[in-house]
């Protein structure tokens, strides 16, 4: 992993070699003064190193209290997102707080971004499917020319890319499942789920606003902006 700083308080780390590797995100919130939004922080492992099994990893990550993790940060609400096995070849993050390392139970995390929700409790009742989300974060996914990405299109032509897959829904999806996925989805009217294979690498960047797709099974997917 290198390491460049960027400014104050934050510094730009890159991963190699993560595709299907275990990691998760716990985001706390605090709730908005005058309505049901609220803004928050996420701690993600990404990059990490981690010595447990993908098995290890998603049981430790389940074992973790909310309430408890609630408590520590002083937060209203968590959301456990996750256990994840990450989909880019290399990931490149602009972590806040300097990339400080942080214990979130008994897994390392750093501070990756902040994201607000118009709904906290919607949210943390049953995420919303096929529907953006606007994450604030600096980072770039590069996926390798040979191979696969799996994609959704939206009904106005808007294309996200598989950044990671998630065990919350189904504990047992797994990379292998991912070319025949589109079978399973109950996609809505007008959007569509794709496999292809790459030509040429393909680089997923966000400058600050990501904005993000996630589908019934919690799985997350950027959007392509060219």
């Amino acid at each position: 992993m290198s390491t460049t700083p960027i400014e104050e308080g934050t510094v730009t780390l890159t991963a190699d070699n993560l595709r299907g590797v275990p990691h998760a995100e716990v985001i706390i919130f605090t709730e908005d003064a005058d309505g049901p939004g609220a803004s928050s922080v996420f701690y993600n492992s990404l990059g990490l190193p981690q010595e447990l099994s993908g098995d290890d990893f998603d049981a430790h990550f389940r074992a973790l209290d909310p309430e408890a993790l609630k408590a520590e940060f002083h937060g209203d609400g968590v959301w456990m997102n996750g256990p994840r096995r990450s989909m880019m070849d290399t990931a490149t993050v602009e972590f806040l707080e300097s990339g400080k390392i942080t214990p979130i139970g008994d897994i390392p995390m750093r501070t990756g971004g902040r994201v607000h929700v118009a709904d906290l409790a919607g949210l943390l009742g049953k995420r919303p499917a096929y529907s953006e989300l606007r994450v604030e974060r600096t980072t770039e996914w590069v996926f390798l020319a040979g191979r696969q990405v799996y994609e959704l299109v939206s009904p106005s032509g808007s294309l996200y890319v598989l950044q990671s897959l998630s065990r919350a829904v189904d504990p047992n999806l797994d990379v292998e499942q991912l070319p025949t996925l589109g079978d399973r989805m109950q996609l809505p009217d007008g959007w569509e789920y794709r496999v292809r294979t790459l030509d040429d690498d393909l680089i997923v960047r966000a400058s600050g606003d990501a904005h993000i797709v996630f589908d019934e099974y919690e799985s997350n997917y950027q959007r392509l902006d060219r």
